[in-house]
């Protein structure tokens, strides 16, 4: 499914639904709503998701468990989504419905495309990877593309691209071998 979409996306096929879809979740437009969306995309840097994937991989490894390494496969959803961004070309939303509050400085990854979220791919992976209750895994990463797409960081098909990459580098992972 992921190919499918990369493949859609980068034909371009899929521009109007993400742009009807992105002008819906704008709508709404507070400061407040701004804010809130802005802190719960902190969750989603690199810099958070990789930290608590290096800690829980550690305290996995104290433990002696045989899946300590696998919270460490965020580095190749990492990879994968930077090696993607400089190459579908999906440009990002325009800059100017742009709400995001900088809160705390962070790396920025030096790329032209949007596809596929990070932020998505990264909580995604991290709530599989660590076998979260599918409902509650479902509603984080949901807030997260909200987020992602009411601040105008990204389109509709950037988020479920983030999603499919992070589920699917976790999945990989716990498939029996």
């Amino acid at each position: 499914m992921f190919v499918g979409l990369a493949i859609l996306v980068a034909l371009g096929a899929l521009e109007s639904a993400d742009r009807a879809v992105l002008d819906f979740l704008q709508l709404p437009h507070a400061s407040w709503l701004d804010l809130a969306a802005s802190v719960v995309t902190v969750f989603g840097q690199s810099e958070v998701v990789g930290s608590i994937a290096l800690g829980v991989a550690l305290v996995r490894l104290r433990a002696r468990r045989r899946d300590w390494w696998i919270p460490l496969l965020m580095v190749a959803v990492v990879g994968v989504e930077f090696v993607l961004k400089l190459t579908i070309p999906q440009e990002p939303p325009p800059h100017e419905l742009a709400r995001g509050v900088h809160l705390l400085p962070f790396l920025e990854a030096p790329t032209n495309f949007a596809f596929p979220s990070g932020h998505v791919a990264r909580v995604a992976f991290l709530v599989t990877a660590l076998r979260w209750p599918a409902g509650v895994s479902t509603a984080i990463v949901l807030v997260m593309a909200f987020t992602r797409i009411y601040l105008a960081e990204h389109w509709p098909s950037d988020v479920i691209g983030g999603w499919l990459l992070g589920y699917g580098v976790a999945a990989l992972a716990y498939r029996p071998r």
